[in-house]
């Protein structure tokens, strides 16, 4: 819980600092990309399943800011979210396989007891996502986000040891997004959305539900 509050607290440092840039920037560029239009529109929170590629499945937690429309059709997103987790057995074992190898054993009987390895990601990400029907109670959509991943892994097996400096990481990425959006009212949206994100050497795979309050509801149907 101390990193989903350190993950909502830097979510809502970004979205600050966002607001402060789209109104601080000008120039020809930044009028071409309508980036004076982002306004906070939104602000909602979602959790469901993640399936990480080499660790057991958990659950995400996210907070996100709908920063509006920034041309026709074209939403940009901000999003914080967090999950943990632990390494699954059949990584673990085989990285004690690798350790036994290498163990003078005249016996053969010495066993590499390793436990449990714990994996967190905690991370801050934009999507770019395309609405067909923006202001109609169905809402589906398609997107691409990058983002930045603070990835921490912990054992005591592993602690202050150079394997897990080779696991601490932080790395871009790059995520794919589907989703649709349900609007009961016109100030509440409810969602759900499938997401594939790839980072450094690693991915995985959530499904998220979730809901927003619009600010702003007063918005013109096309």
């Amino acid at each position: 819980m101390r990193r989903l509050r350190l993950a909502t607290l830097a979510l809502g440092t970004l979205c600050v600092s966002s607001g402060r840039i789209a109104s601080a920037q000008e120039g020809t560029l930044f009028e071409r990309l309508n980036l004076d239009r982002l306004k906070l529109a939104a602000i909602g929170v979602s959790t469901g399943p993640v399936y990480p590629s080499r660790a057991e499945a958990a659950r995400i937690y996210t907070v996100q800011a709908d920063y509006g429309e920034i041309t026709k059709r074209w939403r940009v997103v901000f999003l914080a979210s967090y999950w943990g987790s632990n390494f699954t057995d059949a990584v673990v074992a085989r990285f004690a396989r690798q350790l036994e190898r290498s163990v003078i054993d005249p016996s053969g009987d010495d066993t590499v007891r390793i436990g449990r390895i714990r994996v967190s990601d905690i991370s801050l990400e934009t999507d770019l996502r395309w609405t067909p029907r923006p202001h109609r109670v169905l809402r589906p959509y398609l997107g691409g986000g990058v983002g930045a991943h603070v990835i921490n892994a912990e054992s005591r097996f592993i602690e202050n040891t150079f394997v897990e400096s080779a696991l601490d990481n932080i790395a871009a990425g790059l995520a794919a997004v589907a989703g649709l959006d349900i609007a009961p009212i016109s100030a509440f949206t409810l969602g759900v959305q499938g997401r594939y994100t790839l980072v450094s050497n690693a991915r995985f795979i959530t499904a998220r539900a979730g809901f927003s309050y619009f600010f702003n509801v007063s918005q013109p149907t096309p």
